[in-house]
Order: structure tokens, then C-alpha cells, then sequence
């Protein structure tokens, strides 16, 4: 059995010696793409979703009897670090904090082939506790077992962290489909990294809705704009859908302020789109068009670069052949291509990689016979967010690109 080489609380020597780079990525991360691909107990108080939105605000609160739950990476990782949130104070009461724990990876699939790689206690009402694997061992499901808490009426954790070694994403190239609720049905369109359609209610619940926006591995980070009575749009709101591997459902999340918002679970019914109402079989290149001549600017999503670089990655050739059409469609047109981080890694360290990322996006363009002249590239770090930096979801929201008239 696997035991923990490092258990500290925040401020520790030991801590910080375990501590990993502050950019290093969560695994363990709703927002890059972790799904929980099996049903969870009726009896939950709060969505186990919790566990892994990134955020302090909310935390997963369950019935009072030990639980287990699976959570499915994007893709296969050796876990090296596990890091637990347990202050539960807010949400079910720091007595029912997590205390005895086991956690489990599996490559087979995510009711078998299981093989412990950490056990041990949790201090009550504490955050930032750290553990090493000892002996790491790679998995694409992982399992986190809760043998009991601090006495509490009810199980509770804040947060649930991993760090270790993935390799990058691969993009999905299947999410193209119809997808059904309770409330209605989603019709998605995707076209490389770019993503879009359309939402039909099927009750008097929910106005009908038109989206579009970005992938990046199994993530789409979209603008959803529903519209009123009177079919007039609404404001838009930022959604993240992360898409199942096996391409059977999608999982919806949105941010409210600080905290978590939208989330559900939304199963395929059919391989191809039902037509979405009005919408044009380039809906992404249009919308980017209207939205910029109506705003003055727009955000960009689906122009995907390298962890912690500024090389862009081969699947983003389909967006930016869309901005590079649309500054050839009006020889007029300058933009200020703007990068836009979140807050993790510091402002200096955000505000040069913001830069390099839309240099990167201009070269391109130029490479591509757009005169560089109608071109300006400025970074904006994370100064100018579109979404809470509180927790993963919104986090994710404020990664972008955004093209600005001049």
C-alpha cells in the first residue's frame, strides 16, 4: 500500500518543498476536462462537482455514511501529488470534513482494475493539504473512497487536486450531434475547434438559445444567448460544456458571481444536429463578424496554444483562417489582437505570455497574406476578465483571444 510521503497544512517547510509550480494544471479539474462518468447517490446534498470546480466558495456536502466516487481524465496521467481543500465550514460544517480516505487509479475502465496509490487522514477544517504518491503509477479513472469524517451529521469536502504528467490534450472531433434534457434539446455543430447551434426548449422553462465558440481537448467554452418573448437576444453567458471521450454526453457549468452555476448532465440522441432556425451554415465566421461590427470587439475562443507557450497548436487553423476571412472580406478593417489570461502565475509572468500568444496569432495572420500594418498584438494578462478568477470555470472563461477594431 502506498502511503504519503508529504502531509503538511499551509506555511509548512515541507509544504513548500512539495509545493508544485504554481502554473502546474490541476488534473483533477472539471474546467480541463475531469468528468464524473458514473451515477452518483440520490442522497447528495450538493453535486460532486464540487469537489473539483476549482472554487472555495462551494464544496460537496453528501449524507452521513462512508462514499465513493470516480472521477475520468481526458486522458491517461501519472499522478504524483494529491492536494485536499477540507474546510468545510461554509457548506455542511467543519465536523463533516473528510478524515480516513483511500484514492485509486485505474487504466481499465471506471469500475475496474483499481489499484491504491494513497491512504491516509485529513486534518479537519484545513486547506492546502498535501500528499506525494510514493509510487506513482499512471491511470485515466481515478477513485476517491471516504471511510469517514469529524463526527458531522453529513460527508463533506471542499476540494479535490492532482498534479502529475499528462500529456496534451487530444481535441475532440466527435461533439457534432444532438443532445437531449428534461428542459429541451441541443443541436451542436463542430467544425474543427470551432463549435455552434442551437438550443431548443421543450417545455415554457427556457427561451430558445443560439450558441457558438471554441474546443480545446474535450472543453468547449461557449456564448449562449437566449432570447426573450419577444425573440429578442438577451445577454450572453459564458458556459463551459466538457464533452465525454466515449462522445455519449456533455456536462454544462457556468459561474454566478463566485461561485458555480448551470451544471448538468446532457445525453446524446443522435449522431447528427436537428437544423437550428435561422442559423447559417457559417454561423462561428458570422457571428465573430456581427459581434465585432456591433461591439467593437469580440472574444476568440478555439485558438489554441501550447501549456505554458505561445506556439499555437495545429487544430487552430480553422478560427484563424475565420479571422484572416474576415479582415480579407473588408480591406478596411484594422484590429488590436488581444491575450487575455486568468490570475494564476502572476501579473508580470501573465502579462509577457499574454503578449506573446497574440504575437503569435498576428505572425500568423501575416504568414498568411494579411498585411501586418492592419495588425496591432498587445498583451492584456489577466487585467481584464470576463469571468470570476474564483475557480476553474471562470478561470477557463477568462483564457482567451480578442480581436478589438481600431
Amino acid at each position: 500500500m502506498a502511503k504519503p510521503a508529504v502531509a503538511t497544512t499551509p506555511g509548512t517547510d515541507a509544504q513548500e518543498a512539495a509545493t508544485p509550480p504554481a502554473i502546474a494544471p490541476n488534473l483533477l479539474s472539471f474546467a480541463n476536462g475531469t468528468i464524473m462518468p458514473l451515477p452518483t447517490d440520490a442522497l447528495l446534498v450538493t453535486a460532486p462537482i464540487l469537489m473539483i470546480d476549482g472554487s472555495s466558495i462551494q464544496n460537496w456536502v453528501g449524507d452521513g455514511k462512508p462514499q465513493s466516487f470516480v472521477f475520468e481524465l481526458p486522458e491517461a496521467a501519472t499522478l504524483r501529488m494529491l492536494e485536499f481543500d477540507n474546510d468545510t465550514s461554509g457548506m455542511g460544517g467543519v465536523d463533516a470534513g473528510i478524515k480516513d480516505l483511500t484514492v485509486e487509479v485505474s487504466t481499465t475502465s471506471a469500475t475496474e482494475g483499481f489499484q491504491q496509490v494513497f491512504a491516509g487522514s485529513l486534518a479537519k477544517g484545513v486547506n492546502g493539504q498535501r500528499f506525494d504518491i510514493a509510487k506513482p503509477v499512471p491511470g485515466r479513472w481515478v477513485r476517491a473512497n471516504f471511510a469517514s469524517n469529524h463526527g458531522g451529521e453529513s460527508y463533506s469536502l471542499a476540494e479535490l487536486r492532482a498534479f502529475g504528467d499528462a500529456p496534451p490534450a487530444v481535441l475532440s472531433t466527435d461533439a457534432s450531434g444532438s443532445y437531449e434534457t428534461a428542459w429541451g434539446t441541443w443541436n451542436i455543430t463542430q467544425a474543427g475547434t470551432t463549435i455552434s447551434g442551437c438550443f431548443q426548449p421543450g417545455g415554457l422553462s427556457t427561451q430558445p438559445a443560439t450558441f457558438s465558440g471554441g474546443m480545446e481537448g474535450n472543453i468547449a467554452r461557449i456564448r449562449y444567448i437566449e432570447t426573450d418573448d419577444a425573440g429578442a437576444p438577451r445577454e450572453a453567458r459564458a458556459l463551459l460544456l466538457v464533452f465525454a471521450r466515449d462522445g455519449k454526453r456533455f456536462f454544462t457549468a457556468g459561474v454566478d458571481g463566485e461561485s458555480l452555476s448551470d451544471y448538468g448532465e446532457v445525453k446524446r440522441i443522435a449522431a447528427e444536429p436537428a437544423t437550428c432556425p435561422g442559423r447559417a451554415a457559417n454561423a462561428p465566421a458570422r457571428t465573430m463578424a456581427d459581434t465585432l461590427a456591433k461591439e467593437g470587439r469580440v472574444a476568440v475562443y478555439g485558438i489554441n496554444f501550447d501549456f505554458d507557450a505561445a506556439t499555437l497548436r495545429p487544430e487552430s487553423t480553422v478560427v484563424l483562417e475565420q479571422v484572416a476571412g474576415l479582415l480579407r472580406d473588408d480591406p478596411a478593417l484594422r484590429i488590436t489582437i488581444e491575450g487575455h489570461t486568468d490570475d494564476v502565475g502572476g501579473a508580470a509572468y501573465n502579462d509577457a505570455l499574454s503578449g506573446k500568444r497574440a504575437n503569435s496569432v498576428k505572425d500568423w495572420l501575416v504568414a498568411a497574406g494579411i498585411d501586418g500594418a492592419r495588425l496591432e498584438a498587445v498583451g492584456k494578462g489577466a487585467g481584464s476578465p470576463v469571468a470570476t478568477n474564483g475557480n476553474d470555470v471562470g478561470r477557463a472563461q477568462n483564457r482567451r483571444v480578442e480581436l478589438a477594431r481600431r
